[in-house]
């Protein structure tokens, strides 16, 4: 069997999940985790008064968020040890007017985020959680829900009727991915049935819900598998595992260190991060930069500490799937329970540079983490992660590692039961 220990710090990282059904849901969770050790909530609207050795939090969007440790020394001589994640995964979401009836079902109209496995979607237990905008008295709010039961499914069609019993069926996103709710007509819409669930989950009044979004998301928990319980099986591992890493490995890394130690999640990742939440927006630089001009009051010092500083992107990485090695490197295969991936790829799509390099295998070595490297067959490529956007944009040394998962991007995704507190472990070295 699995050492506790490692047992313990996977369990908790289920947890996390599972309360992070959205993007937005996983930024409250690492507020409630930040919060119950003292970090306190700054606005970008406010004008801020942060001194050496605070702890302090900043949101975008509800759905993105930067925590920060400020170190003992100036910015200017000591920089940043920055992790950055990201808060959202693939999956479906509904469109403005998309609960309708056809048939004497009520369904669900969804458009497609990101790049899911969809036939991982078919015939599964599925939840829906999202936020609403609550007016009252001329104030508006945004409450999150999360309706923790199925509600819904995507019914796949049995082989006894296919026209084609010889072939799959041909399957088509706007026909056959609208998940079914339940039963009814056009008159029962007008009560406006999604709605009022939602709003009494939330504890509201619907009549005070002027907008909502809603996403559909497996409420299956996660678990672990497998004959001696080394496998952990969940949705979402990318990327709230590395989320759940990044937040554990700030609180337990020593705070009396001269460097600022800073955490970025960010939401759009998996849609290409043009957002002004995500990655690709002045979020992290206008944090960093604003830290810096209200101590030393210099912009020099600022870009003075981006060069003393170094940035960690972890985002999930693909371990060797056995009924498929040809899809993979041969003479870098990962494996599941072998310790955090460094990423390299020539084309530059992750960050990995070799100072930053260095740095990382210096923090496995202390950590006593094993580590492992990916780079993706020359004939298929690789897709690309915060690292790049972040890196090139700070002028920032910066490296791209993430733990090994199969069945990335399905429903359920496959990850080893050891790599997450190899992962903290790992991150906590980077933050001391």
């Amino acid at each position: 069997m699995v050492d506790q220990k490692f047992k313990d710090i996977t369990l908790d990282m289920i947890k996390f999940i599972e309360a992070s059904p959205t993007a937005s849901h996983s930024v409250a969770e690492s507020i409630r985790r930040l919060e119950a050790v003292g970090f306190r909530h700054l606005d970008e609207k406010d004008k801020w008064d942060v001194k050496p050795c605070d702890w302090v939090y900043f949101t975008r969007n509800g759905s993105s968020l930067i925590a920060v440790r400020v170190g003992t020394a100036s910015y200017a001589s000591a920089g940043f040890r920055i992790v950055g994640a990201h808060t959202d995964f693939p999956g479906l979401r509904l469109k403005p007017n998309g609960v309708y009836s056809k048939n004497g079902y009520l369904q669900l109209g969804v458009e497609i985020y990101g790049g899911p496995i969809i036939h991982s979607w078919l015939d599964r237990d599925l939840g829906i959680a999202g936020r609403l905008v609550v007016e009252d008295g001329g104030e508006s709010d945004v409450v999150l829900f999360d309706v923790k039961r199925p509600v819904c499914r995507i019914p796949d069609l049995a082989p006894h009727i296919r026209v084609n019993k010889t072939e799959e069926i041909k399957f088509n996103k706007q026909d056959h991915m609208p998940p079914v709710i339940g039963l009814g007509d056009e008159k029962s819409l007008e009560e406006e049935p999604v709605k009022k669930l939602t709003a009494k989950t939330a504890g509201v009044d619907p009549a005070k819900v002027s907008s909502y979004s809603i996403e559909i998301y497996d409420v299956q928990p996660g678990t672990l598998g497998g004959m001696n319980e080394e496998f952990v099986f969940s949705r979402s591992l990318d990327n709230l595992s590395s989320c759940h890493a990044a937040i554990k490995a700030l609180l337990k890394a020593p705070d009396n260190v001269p460097f600022s130690q800073v955490v970025a999640l960010f939401d759009n990742e998996e849609v290409g991060s043009q957002t002004m939440q995500g990655a690709r927006s002045g979020f992290l630089d206008t944090v960093l930069e604003r830290l810096c001009m209200g101590t030393e009051n210099s912009r020099e010092d600022y870009f003075r500490a981006l060069a003393n500083s170094i940035f960690i992107s972890c985002d999930g990485a693909h371990a060797l799937n056995p009924n498929y090695p040809e899809a993979h490197e041969p003479r870098h295969y990962l494996y599941l329970n072998g310790g955090p991936v460094m990423k390299v790829n020539a084309m530059q799509n992750y960050a990995t540079q070799i100072e930053a390099k260095e740095h990382l295998e210096k923090c496995a070595k202390r950590a006593e983490v094993p580590l492992q490297t990916f780079v993706a067959r020359t004939d298929v490529g690789t897709g690309s992660t915060i690292g790049p956007m972040t890196a090139s944009r700070l002028g920032i040394r910066a490296v791209d590692i993430g733990n090994p998962m199969v069945s990335m991007h399905s429903i359920r995704e496959m990850g080893g039961t050891e790599d997450q507190l190899h992962m903290v472990n790992l991150l906590i070295q980077h933050f001391s």
